[in-house]
């Protein structure tokens, strides 16, 4: 094998394994960011839920004061 042939040879290798490199890391960057879709998602279904558990909570002050007290037994009991 002569020279040329050897640089070409080694060219071609080192580009398969960048290509290869890229591929992989392509995927792993769509893989964080569908992660990252789903977890803003159950945070924003949790951020509702909150919100309404607290306009509950707003509406009643009898409910409130019985959420505080539970809540703070709770606190005690740990």
């Amino acid at each position: 094998m002569n020279t040329s042939d050897k640089i070409i040879n080694a060219i071609s290798h080192n580009l398969a394994n960048a290509i290869v490199e890229a591929t992989k890391y392509s995927v792993l960057y769509e893989e964080a960011n569908e992660e990252n879709k789903r977890v803003n998602e159950e945070y924003q279904r949790v951020n509702e839920l909150l919100s309404k558990f607290n306009d509950v909570l707003d509406s009643d002050q009898a409910l409130k004061d019985l959420f505080d007290e539970a809540s703070q037994k709770l606190e005690e009991g740990k």
